[in-house]
């Protein structure tokens, strides 16, 4: 969970820290054994997907529909 700027740069840092690493894997493995690679990436890509989470709700950004809506624009009930 984020509750300041400052764990928001840290958690940002994180994720684009783990991108780079998914993106060695992918290049160097992928090719190789693509069955490995998915195996080896999957914790990556939910770490991945649970800080970008993280970071969407500190920043009020709800997802509906695979669109990004501003959680000003969502209704209370949602």
């Amino acid at each position: 969970m984020i509750y300041t700027e400052e764990g928001l740069k840290e958690t940002q840092g994180l994720v684009a820290d783990m991108e780079r690493s998914l993106d060695v894997l992918r290049r160097r493995s992928k090719p190789i054994n693509e069955q490995k690679y998915r195996i080896m990436a999957e914790g990556l890509i939910s770490q991945i997907r649970q800080m970008r989470e993280e970071i969407d709700e500190y920043l009020g950004i709800v997802l509906r529909n695979d669109h990004l809506v501003p959680e000003s624009q969502v209704p209370a009930y949602v």
